[in-house]
């Protein structure tokens, strides 16, 4: 039998990438959404404006760690939604794999190595923008449902 070494991990104890440095950070805006993004690679850096505000009480923040994922090979395939309970699973074949908490506002995605610059920007970007947005809109839904049900009930 012949034995095929694994792939070049740095550390075989994080298989899953959970622990990749993500030196690179800023902040941007679109719409209500504040959104702080920290990724290994520039090029997985919205062109979005950036979010020069302190504080706005009227903005929703949200936070990306996007991780170049070098290892993996394979453009963008058709979205596959997966939804349970406030976490949303997108898979989009082995190029990009993307976790979002609603409750808690973080988007984590895994980005191939072939997902280049324009289809990240013309797709992705507008993609993520539009899971925060349902996000930021599904928990304003559920704090007015709430609201109404306590006065019902009260």
């Amino acid at each position: 039998m012949e034995f095929t070494s694994p792939s070049n991990y740095r550390n075989p104890l994080d298989l899953l990438r959970r622990f990749v440095s993500t030196p690179l950070r800023t902040r941007f805006r679109f719409g209500r959404i504040a959104v702080l993004v920290d990724t290994n690679d520039f090029s997985l850096l919205p062109t979005l404006p950036l979010d020069s505000a302190s504080e706005d009480f009227d903005t929703f923040a949200f936070k990306w760690k996007l991780v170049r994922d070098s290892d993996v090979f394979g453009h963008l395939q058709e979205p596959l939604v997966l939804l349970t309970g406030e976490l949303t699973i997108v898979g989009m074949g082995p190029a990009c794999l993307l976790g979002l908490d609603r409750q808690r506002r973080e988007l984590f995605g895994f980005v191939g190595a072939e997902v280049d610059t324009k289809a990240f920007q013309e797709f992705l970007v507008p993609f993520l923008c539009r899971l925060s947005t349902e996000a930021t809109e599904a928990n304003r839904r559920e704090i007015i449902e709430g609201i109404k049900k306590d006065a019902v009930d009260a």
